[in-house]
């Protein structure tokens, strides 16, 4: 049996969930699909109406044969609710996708299925329209990274590439795959895939993506990766060797260089910052942004 988990947090995923759904039948697959809204309601802080429309829209999908829809009051995270997602679950092949995603691919399930390896993953190809994104953040990072992002880059460091569009035999994945410890954004993927090395998983990486192509604006991109730098500094030591930017903290530490970098980012966090929400953000300039920012942020918690 095959179990689709989708976690949604405030957005839509009827479109998804159909075409999934679609497939599974057209595919003769013995499929159950579960999706849980980690409690969209509960963070929507003057937004209750948008939020509790967009629940009410993913109501329809629960007339869709083999498909459970789940409320959450509480917003848990993006580990635990996928590990409930987990428990709620009866397949023995999991696939995991982000509720938030689209799916143009026709062959998407069919190539899943098809494919042995106890963990498979697909991609993610990012699409939308650059006339429209050009001046965001997210989509000009993101499509700067598509060249490592290719079946063949993701194969050659295999356990670092777990984006989430995953499918997992239960056997490997056991009772809480994601560490709960990490209730905050980021990282949540890369400790599961250094489990997965440490147990010499097979992890198997094909050409099978879900499409990315709706992406937050830059004040709240930017929030959300000051985040994950917060959530890599408390996991640095369990995360150490499995973080370019975490790997490049370290040189820099061991050359006794953090200060530099210290008054760098006191000097220059303020234009970087204002040219990153402005509407020609620069990639690498946002990469030197991270760096400074984790430094500082790195310093001022010890």
């Amino acid at each position: 049996m095959l179990s689709i988990l989708l976690p949604v947090y405030n957005c839509s995923c009827v479109a998804l969930v159909t075409e999934l759904h679609r497939q599974c039948v057209e595919c003769k697959a013995d499929f159950e699909i579960i999706v849980a809204d980690d409690g969209s309601l509960s963070g929507a802080i003057g937004t209750n109406a948008a939020c509790q429309h967009l629940i009410d829209e993913n109501k329809v999908i629960e007339h869709l044969k083999g498909v459970r829809y789940i409320i959450r009051e509480k917003n848990v995270g993006r580990s635990a609710i996928r590990n409930f997602l987990v428990s709620q679950s009866k397949g023995e092949k999991i696939l995991f996708i982000d509720g938030d995603l689209s799916l143009d691919n026709p062959s998407f399930i069919c190539n899943y299925l098809q494919t042995e390896a106890d963990v498979v993953v697909g991609g993610i190809a990012i699409g939308g329209s650059p006339d429209r994104w050009k001046g965001n953040l997210r989509y000009r990072y993101e499509r700067k990274c598509e060249t490592i992002n290719t079946v063949e880059s993701r194969q050659s460091h295999p356990y670092q590439h777990l984006a989430t569009n995953l499918l997992v035999h239960r056997s490997v994945l056991g009772e809480q795959p994601y560490d709960e410890n990490i209730s905050h954004y980021g990282y949540e993927d890369v400790l599961l895939g250094k489990r997965f090395q440490q147990q010499q998983v097979d992890v198997r990486h094909i050409d099978n993506p879900v499409l990315f192509c709706d992406f937050e604006d830059n004040a709240s991109y930017l929030a959300k990766t000051e985040e994950a730098l917060r959530t890599l500094f408390a996991f640095r030591k369990e995360l150490k060797g499995y973080s370019r930017l975490l790997d490049k903290a370290e040189r820099i530490e061991t050359l006794h260089l953090s200060p530099f970098f210290i008054i760098a980012y006191k000097l220059l966090s303020s234009p970087i910052k204002n040219c990153l929400l402005g509407n020609k953000p620069n990639v690498f300039w946002f990469n030197v942004y991270k760096l400074l920012y984790y430094l500082h942020y790195a310093k001022n918690a010890i």
